[in-house]
């Protein structure tokens, strides 16, 4: 399925899974008038249209897209070229962490090597008032630190001395990342929308980190 969210400043961000890539360039093209011009600058992969509409192509991985051999005179086969390099094998680690829950693991070519998944019960708010109030407040910080203690000592234990080409993460992770055991860790995709993680959740948002992020900004005539 097809993520699509707004844009900060405007337009639309869209997921595209890398087998996609090509089939989204072409139905891109043919929304608006066909391609008059791309070219890569930095980690974006920007694709122009005769309409205005620009499409910013992303990819977050390994230092970003290789704009260095990316480009060729036909953008589908850029795409095709883009397609084929976020499909090459990867060993890549993926956290996890959403109310008490949290999965962690190694994945190499989309496969789970080694991971811990655990979800712990951390109460919720309650309209109690007074003493009452105080007490459940108490009791819910106290299983919330437990739950991200574990988190951290089972991250600590599957990628404290893993090997990995890049760090995928999915949730609320800064206070597990903020143990100093863990400080050599440096996200290279973020996901915030993330379900409740399980191990079968490591696999999924694995391949929704091999993706593209494009952003659309519509042109000048389509805001009118």
């Amino acid at each position: 399925m097809v993520k699509i969210r707004p844009a900060s400043g405007g337009g639309s961000v869209v997921e595209v899974q890398p087998e996609r890539l090509r089939r989204w360039v072409e139905n891109f093209a043919a929304r608006n008038g066909g391609i008059a011009a791309h070219h890569a600058e930095g980690n974006a992969w920007t694709i122009e249209s005769n309409d205005g509409t620009s499409a910013g192509v992303q990819w977050a991985l390994a230092d970003g897209l290789p704009a260095g051999w990316l480009l060729d005179d036909d953008p589908l086969t850029a795409a095709e070229h883009l397609s084929a390099y976020a499909l090459e094998p990867r060993r890549l680690a993926v956290l996890l962490a959403r109310k008490g829950a949290y999965s962690v693991g190694v994945l190499e070519d989309g496969r789970i090597q080694t991971s811990k998944t655990d979800t712990a019960y951390v109460q919720g708010k309650t309209k109690a008032g007074g003493q009452s109030q105080q007490r459940f407040a108490r009791r819910r910080e106290g299983q919330a630190h437990a739950a991200e203690k574990r988190a951290r000592d089972a991250t600590f234990a599957v990628l404290g001395n893993a090997h990995f080409d890049a760090l995928v993460t999915g949730g609320v992770v800064e206070g597990i990342l903020e143990d100093p055991r863990l400080a050599k860790l440096h996200p290279s995709a973020h996901f915030g929308d993330i379900a409740e993680p399980k191990q079968s959740l490591l696999t999924e948002t694995a391949y929704r980190a091999i993706g593209f992020r494009v952003r659309v900004v519509p042109g000048a005539a389509d805001l009118h």
